[in-house]
């Protein structure tokens, strides 16, 4: 033991002041903790900061629905609103004639492109 701990207090490095010898190595581990904050920095700005925006425009979007409103769901489907049960949080989708589905109003992805605007986007 005595002897890991000789070999430990040699390798140490020795500057002969005690100061500078300990502000190098502040400042060096500070320049070694740089690359992971900026890694962070870098991830909130691509990842986070979008995904809060998108997700303020989704809450923004299932507030401002209205009944006739053409919707598609995240299951892919499309129908149009008929009504609203806000005590369960439901929303009612005409799917076609006679066809009516009660779902989640947050599984309403976005609403539906009018057919005038997706006939210009083809052409």
């Amino acid at each position: 033991m005595e002897n890991l701990m000789q070999f430990a207090m040699s390798a140490a490095p020795n500057s002969g002041d005690g100061n500078s010898g300990g502000a190098a190595n502040s400042a060096s581990g500070l320049m070694s903790l740089m690359p992971l904050v900026l890694i962070f920095v870098l991830f909130y700005v691509l990842f986070i900061l979008p995904q809060r925006k998108k997700q303020k425009q989704q809450l923004e979007l299932l507030k401002t629905l209205k009944k006739g409103d053409e919707v598609m769901t995240t299951g892919g489907m499309f129908g149009t609103i008929s009504g609203f049960n806000d005590r369960e949080n439901t929303v009612y989708l005409k799917m076609g004639e006679g066809v009516k589905i009660e779902i989640q109003r947050n599984s309403i992805s976005g609403l539906r492109a009018s057919s005038t605007a997706s006939q210009a986007q083809v052409k």
